[in-house]
């Protein structure tokens, strides 16, 4: 079941709670998550466009589905590659990019531009 977060200050929290669990369980993507997240929201009109994150039992985990422009995209980190995946419509949707914190600032940017 997926969550709507409809405030900026729900997303902050969410961010910041998968910040820290990176640190903890993903080092690899940890630096990343902020710079990601952040250009990903410059794209986002909230109302028009959604963030929706997966709850399970009550919990949130750290699968986020964004729709922009109607659009929808999932981000899910991949437990093999050690890489967030930003995937089309779905959880087994194409993998459009893949994500870690050797990713360039101005490859975000260019993802978040073709969102």
């Amino acid at each position: 079941m997926a969550r709507a977060l409809t405030t900026n200050r729900a997303i902050d929290t969410f961010i910041t709670r998968v910040i820290s669990e990176a640190n903890h369980h993903a080092p690899e993507v940890a630096a990343i998550i902020m710079p990601l997240s952040q250009a990903v929201r410059a794209r986002l009109t909230l109302g028009p466009d959604t963030v929706e994150v997966y709850e399970r039992s009550g919990n949130l985990a750290r699968t986020c589905w964004v729709t922009i422009n109607g659009n929808r995209y999932v981000f899910k980190y991949n437990y093999k590659t050690k890489k967030i995946e930003l995937k089309a419509h779905s959880l087994q949707g194409v993998t459009i990019r893949d994500f870690d914190n050797a990713t360039s600032p101005a490859a975000i940017a260019r993802q978040a531009a073709a969102l």
